[in-house]
């Protein structure tokens, strides 16, 4: 969610100056003002935080610092944001709390904005996210007709359910899709609603129940019955994970795992299940308050300050060509040796060294009798300049074909040298 808030945001930011309380604060803040905050997150963390046990736990914890002193000595309105943020999660844990410290939220929300000046941050807004194809970053065919989509933010689908749709028309062909959240920090739960949809058929699926405790009232996400273009139910999907994926992401990525339609490959992810809302406090703070809890269908809990947990896990970076090749292994029916290797040098191409190599290894455990394969993996090493390795490939590559050529002429060339 963090980062197409952070768009949201900074767009009214740059449409409007920042208010008198900027101002107020260019000699810092006082004893007064600290205490007013403090008591405005208190009193909002009580009435609304998702977890009543944590909110008197993170009160007692305010407390007990602000008598100990602890932030008398801070003036500085966004130090003092980030002391109270760390304090409120070093006992909730819980990364969707946040205190900011964001003078022109203020004038947003003021009575005197007119139903134009609405309407022309509206667009403004749709305009800069258009900007960025609402997060949509690349969708291409990989070889082997496999799908991939580079995907940045979960935007509203007010906003992008015509650049969605034709993404994953573009991707309805495919024998598998690689759905790349590596870098994606959230936004919306109607963008995870859409595309959820399109891995089930007709007949509306339980994604999520959200529990709000204010309240005490449930409420329910379901996919969408209709759809526009052409679903993909039955074909494998991966979903590439790393440390910074959060929110949405997270919530996509969970509850396609947990409803057994994905495949989750990389990192645990940041566990951010909680839904947040920003409330204004006195002096130009906001809290952001988690108030309302996911709660998966089958797994009757979320992701929330433990992440989501891999199928295979890798490093972030690693998994791309991972799902890349397990997406291959699983369905195609031709000839992996060739589609492999293609693969492969694919990667080289584009410089994606230690990529490539995870490729002609994999083909060599798949073939291991085939010289190519070995041949290929010595070139990879050796464009990788580790010629130890390089001179075992190609080695093995003889052994399997004594009349290979270009095997003979490297053997030669790197005892040469080595």
């Amino acid at each position: 969610m963090k980062n197409y808030f952070k768009i949201v945001f900074l767009i009214l930011s740059f449409a409007m100056t920042q208010n008198s309380t900027a101002q107020d604060l260019k000699n810092g803040l006082n004893t007064k003002q600290k205490d007013a905050i403090l008591s405005g997150i208190k009193s909002n963390i009580k009435e609304s935080y998702v977890d009543l046990e944590l909110s008197i736990k993170m009160i007692i914890e305010l407390d007990k610092n602000s008598k100990s002193n602890k932030y008398k000595m801070i003036t500085s309105p966004a130090e003092f944001s980030k002391a109270v943020t760390k304090d409120l999660q070093s006992v909730s844990n819980d990364l969707h709390l946040l205190v900011r410290f964001e003078p022109q939220r203020s004038a947003q929300n003021k009575p005197e904005i007119t139903e134009e000046e609405k309407q022309k941050r509206e667009k403004m807004i749709a305009q800069k996210m258009a900007e960025t194809n609402y997060g949509f970053k690349d969708a291409k065919i990989l070889e082997g007709n496999i799908g991939y989509l580079n995907l940045l933010q979960f935007a509203d689908i007010k906003y992008a359910e015509e650049t969605a749709t034709a993404a994953m028309n573009f991707l309805s062909n495919t024998n598998a899709i690689i759905i790349d959240l590596r870098n994606n920090g959230g936004g919306v739960p109607s963008m995870m609603q859409l595309l959820a949809s399109y891995f089930f058929d007709e007949t509306p699926v339980l994604l999520s129940d959200f529990y709000e405790r204010k309240t005490d009232t449930k409420t329910q996400l379901y996919t969408f019955a209709t759809v526009k273009g052409k679903r993909s139910v039955n074909k494998p999907v991966y979903i590439l994970t790393s440390a910074h994926t959060f929110s949405a992401a997270e919530a996509f990525t969970y509850t396609l795992k947990h409803l057994g339609k994905a495949i989750v490959v990389g990192e645990i992810t940041e566990g951010g299940a909680n839904r947040a809302k920003r409330i204004n406090l006195s002096d130009g703070f906001t809290i952001s308050v988690p108030y309302i809890k996911a709660i998966h269908p089958v797994t009757k809990t979320n992701w929330e300050g433990k992440g989501v947990q891999p199928d295979i896990k890798t490093m972030g970076k690693d998994a791309f060509v991972y799902a890349y090749i397990d997406a291959v292994n699983k369905t195609v029916t031709g000839s992996k040796n060739g589609i492999l290797n293609k693969i492969g040098y694919a990667l080289l191409s584009e410089k994606s060294f230690d990529d490539a190599i995870i490729v002609f290894q994999e083909n060599t455990k798949l073939f291991p009798t085939n010289e190519n394969t070995w041949d290929s993996l010595g070139e990879a090493y050796s464009i990788n300049k580790d010629k130890e390795n390089a001179l075992k490939s190609y080695k093995k590559a003889l052994e399997l074909n004594p009349n290979l050529e270009s095997a003979k002429e490297m053997v030669q060339k790197l005892e040469a040298i080595m």
